[in-house]
């Protein structure tokens, strides 16, 4: 499957396991420069049992954190990209259904 294939390319390690969450379709502009992202996304959402060795060129930061550690971030850390919360909340789903409704997610 692609999408473990492009895990294993950008993040460095095989998903223990991988489902698919959905698409998302997002239309961004950026205001500095005038120019309009337009993206067609398959969102995966899964686990992983290794440490991530992210690709430079592809991840410049990775973090683990709990649902109320990104609620501070998305408040105090300032932007993320512009489609963050659009596919986070396309994958939302399918974390509840692998790390269980206790989670948060």
């Amino acid at each position: 499957m692609a999408a473990a294939r492009r895990t294993a390319e950008e993040l460095g390690l095989a998903p223990a396991l991988l489902r698919e969450a959905g698409t998302v379709r997002y239309n961004h502009p950026d205001p500095a420069s005038g120019l309009v992202e337009q993206e067609y996304n398959h969102v995966f959402a899964g686990l992983v049992r290794a440490t991530p060795r992210p690709d430079p060129e592809e991840i410049c930061d990775i973090a683990f954190v709990t649902p109320d550690e990104l609620d501070k971030l998305l408040r105090d850390a300032g932007p993320f990209s512009a489609w963050f919360l659009t596919v986070l909340d396309t994958a939302r789903p399918v974390v509840r259904e692998l790390t269980g409704s206790a989670a948060g997610w």
